[in-house]
């Protein structure tokens, strides 16, 4: 492409500087020019087995006619979403605006959307499909772990708890547990960290594969929930480049912006094998500003999503204690394959650990990692607690604020976050040394 002049060094950007209006403004007109590439939308499934269990993982893909390259390599934007959706509102948002894939493949990024396993719903009778949950009872859901399966799980195979000494800050009202020795619990305690990196990395190989590695920028982007598993896989499938807004980190991280402040309740919540409900009170949380009727009708519209949580709270908020638990009871399994038996729980248990912190294999990686000043979760302690933690450990890591922006990514939001990340791109912030 030709040359091209950023509006800022991103490479000389301070951690911490707040990205103020009118540098966000100059940025959004800038990325509005040959912003209407069509497009194909497309799904595939990989199927895999997982520590003994039958797993699906999809992978959402927006293709671009033509693709935007930068010093020859075609950039390919991979993602996962947050703790509440499935990919969805990476197409279109509450308010049925365009979301950010649209916006990355109309601007020449080929886009694959890597839901976490159990979230997309393989059964939904919603025209609009894009794996729907709309059409199942908020108080009935509980993960589609692979497109064999029938039909949902039932209340013979679960039990309904209060939401108490949860981690999470967003006022959810209720959680469900596997009843004990059903299958439904032999799927949860096979989904450890471990089994999601493996659809990751198998979806990712085929889509991306190694004879086309060399002349793709490969940039990762999870929001929120999203970014502790793209993080900890980035250690073993790098990609060239992070593009964060929003983004949860690697669990030590995130843990670490707790402990700094003498609160170490994390380490002993009792997540395991649980499912969170993420309903009304919890979507309130993060729309407090919206008048009752808008939010009203947004919630209709987040009724597509899961709007439940299961073995991600225990790997990113370092439930260090029930990922243990996890594990443990996992090795106990029947179902255990003998080849995974064979290395020892020791083998298994460190695995799942190793992913919990940074490490060398980050060494190559360069970040952009933009936050909302008004994020409603991931709050400038925990910025700073990944800069201090995270940030070391990878070839460039660069973290700013956005001036006045929350934990979202409604269209108004993307607009903002992804224009400033297509300056740094374009630039040549994220090439590979």
């Amino acid at each position: 492409m030709p040359s091209y002049t950023p509006l800022l060094d991103w490479n000389e950007l301070a951690n911490g500087t707040v990205l103020k209006s009118d540098l966000i403004g100059r940025a959004i007109e800038r990325a509005a020019a040959d912003s209407d590439i069509p497009y194909t939308q497309d799904v595939r499934c990989f199927d895999f087995d997982g520590c003994g269990k039958s797993f699906t993982q999809v992978a959402l893909i927006l293709k671009p006619e033509r693709p935007l390259r930068v010093n020859g390599r075609k950039v390919v934007l991979i993602t996962s979403e947050g703790g509440s959706d499935n990919g969805i509102g990476f197409i279109r948002d509450n308010a049925g605006n365009p979301g950010l894939g649209p916006w990355a493949a109309q601007r020449g990024i080929t886009f694959i959307q890597l839901p976490r396993l159990g979230r997309w719903n393989f059964l939904t009778k919603d025209p609009l499909g894009l794996g729907s949950w709309a059409d199942v009872p908020l108080d009935g859901r509980m993960p589609v772990f692979n497109r064999q399966q029938k039909q949902h799980w039932t209340a013979e195979d679960y039990i309904t708890v209060p939401a108490e000494g949860i981690s999470s800050p967003t006022a959810s009202q209720s959680c469900r547990i596997p009843r004990e020795n059903s299958e439904l619990e032999e799927y949860m305690l096979a989904l450890v960290p471990t089994t999601s990196m493996t659809g990751f990395e198998l979806a990712i190989r085929a889509l991306v594969p190694a004879s086309e590695r060399d002349e793709t920028l490969v940039l990762y982007n999870g929001f929120s929930t999203g970014g502790a598993f793209l993080w900890a896989l980035s250690k073993q499938l790098p990609p060239d480049g992070i593009v964060g807004y929003g983004m949860s980190n690697f669990p030590i991280a995130y843990y670490g912006s707790q402990a700094s402040q003498r609160k170490y309740g994390w380490l002993y919540d009792k997540s395991a094998a649980r499912l969170r409900e993420r309903g009304t009170r919890d979507f309130e949380f993060f729309n407090r500003e919206l008048p009752e009727a808008e939010r009203a009708a947004l919630w209709a519209n987040a009724l597509h999503h899961p709007r439940f949580k299961s073995h991600e709270d225990t790997f990113m908020f370092y439930n260090v204690a029930a990922l243990s638990e996890c594990v443990s009871r996992l090795w106990n399994a029947s179902f255990l394959p003998q080849a995974v038996r064979n290395k020892g729980l020791s083998a298994l248990m460190q695995a799942n650990l190793d992913l919990c912190f940074p490490g060398p294999g980050l060494g190559t990686v360069r970040v952009l990692d933009l936050y909302g000043t008004k994020d409603e979760v991931l709050k400038q302690e925990v910025a700073q607690s990944v800069t201090a933690n995270v940030g070391p450990h990878c070839a460039k890591y660069r973290m700013a604020y956005l001036d006045g922006y929350h934990h979202s990514i409604i269209a108004d939001h993307v607009h903002a976050y992804a224009s400033l990340w297509l300056d740094a791109i374009k630039s040549g912030y994220c090439r590979p040394a």
